[in-house]
This record gives structure tokens, C-alpha cells and sequence, in this order.
């Protein structure tokens, strides 16, 4: 089951990058898909989809609005702008807010609670960032799959978080436009660019976590119904198809089930779980020659994933199988670049395989790209121990 939040919540990471990419272009629904969509919604009896109104989502309570107006009056250049609003948000030491995984939750709600999920946290500081006239993006970013197990249930965690894109203040830098990325989970990134999500997908990614929670617990028909408007939201956003086919394969539709999944994995945003899920359909139904061939398209999909490659080097290493770990891992790094963090479990591996000069070049490598990195600042710690 794929959500839009990671499992955990650490501080927040500024970093510094290129502004490059745009965003794609709409692609219209097949009218397969949109038939298939018409007989599920009467099999569900759904008459209405719920409606999330983005203005109430990302609405900010009045109190901090006044806050950061003043804020803002107060701050000159954009990075004090950002950096007063991540004061007024997340307090000096950024260890104001803790995360929550109970559910996501608009802006309004999540203040109050002083607590939320990457998503829930991203509307909030999303909303406070317009406020004090920053240019901010809300952006989707590759990370290693997290699998967060429920009874009955495998959901995989997305991940998304903010771009801050701040003005040049001189003529040497005005084709270059500094990004800060404000990430909760820093550890699991780069802090790289990744895909631009306006309001409307972000109010996709909402629909989508509440239908995960639904769906854990217990209720298809709700589940299946922000799932649909999930889709209607953002047609591109694979992971709703892929959530709707469990949902209509647990209903008995196992034909309407099976176009979501190939319509998913056409889709092409990390298409894994969609053929992981395809495959088992088809050996439920000893289709056994239709299954090889999607199980083959998956391990190529998996073979050129430098995240299925640092999914599978992070599980080793938690399991103390150094070798298998770096085999894994340095193959990821072939894979990409500007993934710092490889440089850090690379470390972690050399380390527990005894190999000390490797791991303090890896180190090395980790505090050249990210300095003050608190993994550098662990690892480091470890290296000193005998």
C-alpha cells in the first residue's frame, strides 16, 4: 500500500542545489480506465467523493498568521525570512514539532497538535512559507522503500517535502537560484530537487493517506472512496491506482483490479509496487507465462532502482551482513549521484566489516558534501571507539 509520509521524523536539513526540470504535462485517462472506474464505483455504490476543500487545508490559524506577518515585516532578505519562520514554527532548536503517525492532518489541525506526519507537516510549513512571501515548491522525492506493516496491510511509504528557492543578492549569481530544501526526514534524502506537487496533487496524497488509514482499519467502502478521489484529484498519481486495485481485488473485481495495475505501472513513477502486486494477481490466477513475464520487467525495474539497491544494502547492514550490505550499497552509488547519505551506511558497513581505512575515506566523503551532518557526527564517534 503506498502513503505519502515517511515512518519517522528527524530535524530539519537545509541544503543548497540547482534549480533544473519542470514540471510534465497532463496525461488524459484511458477511457479503459475510466470505464473500469464507472463499474467499480457501482460495485462500491459511491454516489459522491469526498471532498477535501483546499482553502480549509492549508487555511493557517489566525494567531500564527498575525505571528508571521510580523515576522515577516521584520525580515529583510529571504533567508531571514526562512529562517524566522522555521524559528516561529519549529522553535530555535527545531524540536518543537514530533511526529505523528495517526493520521495526516490540514494546517490548522497539526499546529494544534503540535505534532503530524512529513505530509501534515509540509501543508503547515507550506502555508506559513506564503505567508512570509517566500517562494516555496511542495515537492515528491525518491527514497528507499520503507515498509511500515498493519494487519493485513503493506503500506509503502512516499515522501515529500519543501523547496525553498531563494533570491540572488548579487550579479555573480543571478543564473544561479539558491534552493533550501526543508526536509523531516532528512537521513532518507539528498536533499535533492524532486517533483514539483501543486495544491491539487497534494490534496491527492491526503485523499490517499486517509483511504491507507481506512483501509487498515477495517472499512473498504471508505477506503475505496478517497482512494477515488484521489485519482480524480491527481489522474497521474500511480500510487492511488495501485491502492484502488487492492481494494477492488478484495471486492472479487480481479479484471478491474488487474487494468488499475497495468494502467499504474504505465503510469512509470516508481512502478515496483504495481508489478510486485500485478505478479501476484496473475499467479493467484495460474496465469503462469503472464506472471514470469511481469516478474522479469520487475527485476529489471529493480536492477536499474539505485533505491532498491540502498533498500536492500540499509536492511543487510540492520542485519549485521556487512558484505551484502556494501555489494548492495556501492552498487546504488554506480546508480546516482548526489545521494550524500550513501556515504554514511557505506561507512557503517566498512566499519563492522573491520575495514577502518574505508570507512574514514567514506567518512571523509559524507563531511565534504554536508558538513555538520549528525550522521558524519555518529559515525565519527564509532570510528574513535576501539
Amino acid at each position: 500500500m503506498n502513503a505519502s509520509c515517511t515512518a519517522r521524523i528527524a530535524a530539519l536539513v537545509l541544503a543548497s542545489a540547482l534549480v533544473t526540470g519542470c514540471a510534465t504535462a497532463p496525461v488524459a485517462v484511458p477511457e479503459r480506465v475510466q470505464a473500469t472506474l464507472t463499474r467499480a464505483d457501482e460495485a462500491f455504490a459511491l454516489t459522491r467523493l469526498p471532498a477535501i476543500d483546499p482553502a480549509v487545508l492549508f487555511a493557517l490559524p489566525p494567531d500564527l498568521e498575525a505571528r508571521l506577518q510580523q515576522q515577516r515585516l521584520r525580515s529583510v532578505s529571504h533567508q531571514a525570512r526562512l529562517a524566522a519562520l522555521l524559528d516561529t514554527i519549529f522553535g530555535a532548536d527545531r524540536r518543537k514539532f514530533s511526529y505523528g503517525a495517526e493520521g495526516s492532518t490540514g494546517a490548522v489541525q497539526t499546529w494544534a497538535a503540535g505534532r503530524g506526519d512529513c505530509l501534515s507537516l509540509t501543508i503547515l510549513t507550506y502555508s506559513a512559507a506564503r505567508v512570509m512571501g517566500l517562494n516555496v515548491q511542495m515537492q515528491e522525492v525518491r527514497v528507499p522503500a520503507i515498509y511500515d506493516r498493519r494487519p493485513g496491510v503493506d503500506f509503502v511509504n512516499r515522501h515529500v517535502n519543501l523547496a525553498v528557492h531563494l533570491r540572488n543578492d548579487t550579479m555573480q549569481d543571478m543564473l544561479r537560484t539558491r534552493v533550501a530544501i526543508i526536509d523531516f526526514e532528512p537521513q532518507l534524502t539528498g536533499g535533492e530537487l524532486g517533483r514539483p506537487l501543486d495544491e491539487g496533487e497534494i490534496v491527492a496524497r491526503f485523499h490517499n493517506n486517509v483511504g491507507s488509514e481506512a483501509l487498515a482499519a477495517g472499512d473498504a467502502a471508505r477506503a475505496y472512496a478517497h482512494y477515488r478521489a484521489a485519482v480524480t484529484a491527481d489522474p497521474q498519481y500511480a500510487a492511488a491506482h495501485s491502492n484502488l486495485a487492492v481494494v477492488l481485488q478484495q471486492r472479487g473485481l480481479v479484471r478491474e483490479a488487474e487494468v488499475l495495475l497495468r494502467h499504474a505501472i504505465s503510469l512509470g513513477n516508481q512502478p515496483e509496487v504495481a508489478l510486485a502486486a500485478l505478479h501476484r494477481l496473475l499467479l493467484a490466477q495460474q496465469r503462469t507465462a503472464e506472471a514470469e513475464v511481469v516478474a522479469g520487467q520487475l527485476r529489471a525495474a529493480q536492477d536499474a532502482d539505485p533505491y532498491h539497491w540502498i533498500t536492500e544494502g540499509v536492511d543487510a547492514l540492520n542485519q549485521g551482513h556487512s558484505r551484502q550490505a556494501i555489494a548492495a550499497l556501492e552498487h546504488a552509488q554506480q546508480l546516482t549521484n548526489g545521494f550524500t547519505e550513501l556515504h554514511g551506511w557505506l561507512a557503517l558497513a566498512y566499519w563492522q566489516l573491520g575495514d577502518g581505512v574505508r570507512a574514514r575515506q567514506q567518512l571523509a566523503q559524507l563531511e565534504a558534501q554536508q558538513s555538520g551532518s549528525p550522521l558524519a557526527g555518529k559515525l565519527r564517534r564509532k570510528l574513535a571507539t576501539p
